[in-house]
């Protein structure tokens, strides 16, 4: 019998990363979707809340110093697996959604960026508040412009970042929704958790108060949907949807 060896040459053009590879990398990303999603519930509903409350950071970064390093470092791991997931989606659906793949990638990098910057000013507030515990009580009034400047600057650059993450997992699940990694109803939650999660940040750009329950159904869907990919990872559906 004689083969055509076009054909032949034709079908191993382009091939398919064996299935424990998809399944495997699908549940490293769930992971990290899941220990990303701890750590930032954890540094910014715990830690930075201590670091806020009773006296504000003018009195807590001063009294406990390893308050601020721990955020910092927890804000670093986490937004390096944030871009190690988004590089590993850039990678493997570049062929697919090239323009979709390196926007989410963009807004990854540019919300790390962006939480660098709000770090830098957290490790400014730790000799502010030693300052400040330094002068003494009679000199409180004088550090009063530094607090507000600090605050403001913390509070500037948090609220975006916070956007631009809100928007990141938009595209996340937007993603994940044209390439049939998870359940369409599953993916279209996550787009309507996020736009509720950017609508309620929205709200405090323009100078109106936080509604923290807008910010629920993310905390909901976001891991729900890393457990789903640690269980399944990409393998279900990407050996039909890469035939189209």
């Amino acid at each position: 019998m004689i083969q055509n060896p076009a054909a032949n040459e034709a079908i191993s053009v382009t091939p398919a990363m064996p299935a424990t590879s998809a399944l495997t990398q699908g549940r490293l990303v769930g992971f990290g979707m899941l220990v990303s999603f701890a750590l930032g519930m954890y540094s910014n509903f715990q830690l930075q809340s201590d670091l806020f409350s009773n006296g504000g950071f003018m009195v807590q970064a001063g009294q406990q110093p390893s308050l601020v390093g721990i955020i910092v470092v927890l804000g670093l791991i986490t937004g390096l697996i944030s871009l190690a997931i988004a590089a590993t989606f850039r990678q493997r659906m570049a062929a697919q959604m090239p323009v979709l793949s390196l926007c989410y990638l963009l807004l990854v990098t540019a919300g790390f960026a962006m939480s660098q910057v709000e770090h830098t000013v957290l490790l400014a507030m730790r000799p502010a508040s030693e300052a400040f515990q330094t002068a003494g009580p009679e000199a409180a009034a004088s550090f009063e412009v530094v607090r507000e400047l600090l605050g403001g600057l913390r509070n500037g650059i948090h609220f975006p970042d916070k956007l631009v993450g809100g928007l990141s997992v938009f595209v996340l699940f937007f993603l994940l929704k044209r390439a049939r990694l998870i359940p369409a109803a599953l993916a279209l939650a996550g787009m309507i958790a996020a736009a509720c999660q950017m609508s309620t940040i929205l709200r405090e750009l323009f100078g109106y108060d936080i509604i923290y329950a807008l910010l629920a159904p993310l905390a909901l869907v976001y891991p729900a949907t890393g457990i789903w990919l640690l269980i399944k990872g990409f393998a279900a559906k990407e050996s039909t949807s890469s035939m189209r």
